[in-house]
């Protein structure tokens, strides 16, 4: 009998263990997306050049964190915008994600109203996102009108100010809460946002440029109230932005790996099951590092000493691929594009953007290698 029971248990680790691995999905974020109306007119060119599984998408919605919920015009406005994605004839951008950001808005922790509005606009988003077919949401968390980036997740910011506002301002000390009172109620929104948006869509990626990765502590609190309430089909991943745009070697992908699973120290160990199934890492490269090293500070004097910067890259997605246990890997750039229109459709005189391809050669096909060579084997059928 244990023979069997034996026999029968190694039969299931082998078929567990050889059953085919999710492939890694690659995305493209940046300031040079196509916005939806490119997208309706070069949609089936944008896919032949830069055959990304998805990439971010702003489709309504995007500005969560404003103090009010949003009106009966602005849910108008992003149906239309959602009629006109419909019908754009997506073959490979299958895998999107539905863009939505902080930016300038200070959030009052202590303000109920304000939190129910921030619940509802979450929902919303959400909605949007399951309703368009999308993976989920993409999260960016920094707030840009101030500086650092994380203050407004920091509880040291608001219990002992002094932080420098926009236009010379000083953020002035919080005297009626505690550091623990601010830990507390950035997990209670953290649950009452999760429930908003787990409620619209049980099977959403929820993922953000950072999470557990901002390493500031509300931010570690806010991720644990989400995961109190996450449905067990739903997903938090974490870009570890910064880290990411400097991995350059095996060590640094090992390190994300580690902070993913510990939350960056921060995770409810009572919730360390849920996030090692639920959770996830999505590493990210910064093009304009590789194409301007001496510019980007991280990456150099490593990539200096190689004589290819697409295979530098291709060491990097390599080691990324492994340990994108979020599901996929992003590619972000500033400078230069992946999306240049037709030459037809240029206006007159009009210079297309250099393509990263250009600025660092090879890069494509480190990037969709795969994808071309299945192309060329369709095309040859």
């Amino acid at each position: 009998m244990k023979t069997k029971l034996f026999f029968l248990y190694s039969l299931l680790s082998l078929i567990a263990f050889s059953a085919p691995k999710q492939p890694v999905k690659i995305i493209s974020v940046g300031s040079r997306l196509p916005k939806i109306s490119e997208l309706e007119d070069n949609i089936t060119h944008y896919e032949k050049i830069a055959p990304f599984d998805g990439i971010m998408i702003h489709a309504g919605f995007s500005d969560v964190f404003r103090k009010t919920k949003f009106s009966d015009r602005d849910i108008a406005s992003a149906q239309a915008i959602a009629g006109r994605y419909r019908d754009i004839p997506f073959k490979k951008w299958k895998y999107n994600f539905l863009g939505v950001l902080i930016d300038q808005h200070k959030p009052d922790w202590f303000d109920d109203d304000y939190w129910k509005a921030v619940a509802y606009n979450w929902s919303l988003a959400a909605k949007q996102a399951k309703n368009l077919k999308m993976v989920g949401i993409c999260f960016d968390p920094e707030g840009y009108g101030v500086y650092p980036v994380n203050s407004y997740w920091k509880s040291a910011w608001w219990v002992k100010g002094g932080g420098k506002l926009k236009g010379g301002a000083v953020q002035p000390p919080d005297l009626q809460h505690t550091q623990e009172e601010y830990l507390k109620i950035a997990r209670k929104r953290g649950r009452q946002v999760g429930e908003g948006i787990f409620k619209a869509y049980p099977e959403i990626t929820l993922w953000g440029f950072y999470l557990w990765s901002f390493g500031v502590d509300m931010m570690g609190a806010f991720c644990n109230g989400i995961l109190e309430v996450m449905p067990e089909k739903a997903r938090l991943v974490d870009g570890d932005e910064w880290v990411s745009y400097c991995a350059k070697n095996e060590a640094a992908y090992e390190r994300m790996e580690r902070r993913n699973k510990s939350g960056c120290g921060m995770l409810d160990k009572k919730l360390s099951q849920k996030h090692n199934k639920q959770g996830g890492l999505a590493p990210a490269f910064y093009l304009d590092a590789y194409a301007w090293p001496d510019n980007s500070g991280c990456l150099t004097p490593t990539i200096n000493n190689e004589k290819s910067k697409a295979r530098f890259f291709r060491n990097n997605f390599k080691e990324a691929k492994r340990k994108a246990n979020g599901g996929h890997i992003w590619i972000y750039g500033e400078k230069n594009t992946w999306f240049t229109p037709p030459p037809h459709k240029l206006a007159k005189g009009q210079k297309p953007i250099p393509s990263w391809e250009e600025v660092i050669p090879g890069i494509s096909k480190e990037i969709f290698g795969d994808k071309i060579e299945e192309d060329k084997k369709q095309k040859k059928k």
